[in-house]
């Protein structure tokens, strides 16, 4: 069996246990409307959300990527040539190497951490970027933190422009600045919760707003009032996926071309499509901007 990416889309549901909450009948011809709840499917990370904490980064960095911004990151899409790995601005405008050892970002102005405490939308500033850094570096447990070895220092020019010096040259730099671990937090939030393990600490300048995490119940069945409200918007709901039945036993059965199918058995869904599906998938990239000022 193959499968196209437009096979893979249509049934991204079934796949990985995610399901889209689209207005029935939706278009792409028609106008998009702003706002809505996007619910993913997640794996649980032993260090919770703070991104200075995770051992197990992989498991939350998709997470993180929506919600969360770096000062650059690594560029996505058909322009990219195979193999290769442009950085392209993030929170950053540009930046400059006045020399081997020195740095200098100048920010995008406008950008706000998400409209909720304790930050409350509050504009990003170089001060921020300053402080992520230096909790980076200074944070005792950060298994990561070897990535930044290098800094010497960092300074704060103005509200908009910040200087990373380092201990000597290192060419990599700005790719370790591009990982998935470099996301920029609020100070406000490690001092109001302690740590961002929690939920509620889990506050940046991503496209997305996290509204709460859940986890899944042991016996592996989704919440009773999320299946409702799956119901509810018109999707068709697997329970639970019948022994030795693959992904295609289950398009077969609900039908092709199903809108959206929500499954709760997610490790035997993942196995299946492991087990069924030729590996001729392309990547699925999650492409946002920073939340910026209207």
């Amino acid at each position: 069996m193959s499968l196209t990416r437009r096979d893979f889309l249509q049934m991204s549901g079934a796949a990985v246990a995610a399901h889209a909450l689209a207005p029935a009948g939706a278009s792409a011809a028609e106008t998009p409307q702003r706002g809505g709840v996007f619910r993913i499917r997640g794996e649980d990370a032993t260090t919770g959300f703070d991104p200075h904490l995770a051992t197990n980064h992989h498991r939350i960095a998709t997470n993180l990527s929506f919600t969360h911004s770096r000062l650059v990151k690594v560029k996505a899409g058909p322009s990219v040539v195979p193999g290769t790995l442009p950085v392209e601005p993030d929170l950053a405008e540009s930046w400059s190497q006045p020399n081997d050892r020195t740095y200098v970002f100048k920010l995008r102005k406008g950008v706000r951490w998400h409209p909720k405490p304790p930050v409350n939308g509050r504009e990003l500033t170089a001060d921020d970027v300053k402080y992520t850094y230096d909790r980076f570096l200074q944070l005792k447990g950060n298994p990561n933190r070897s990535m930044l070895g290098h800094v010497e220092k960092i300074d704060v020019l103005d509200r908009y422009t910040v200087k990373f010096t380092l201990s000597e040259p290192f060419g990599w730099f700005l790719d370790y600045l591009a990982n998935t671990v470099m996301w920029i937090v609020p100070r406000e939030a490690v001092e109001q919760f302690g740590d961002l393990r929690r939920a509620e600490a889990c506050i940046g300048t991503g496209p997305w707003m996290l509204d709460g995490a859940d986890s899944h119940a042991r016996d592996g069945r989704l919440p009773a009032e999320m299946i409702r409200e799956a119901q509810r918007e018109g999707l068709d709901v697997i329970d639970r996926l019948p022994p030795r039945e693959g992904v295609d036993g289950v398009l077969h059965r609900v039908g092709r071309e199903a809108r959206a199918v929500v499954t709760v058995d997610v490790h035997r869904v993942e196995r299946a499509f492991e087990l069924d599906v030729e590996r001729q998938i392309d990547d699925v990239v999650a492409r946002g901007t920073p939340y910026l000022d209207e």
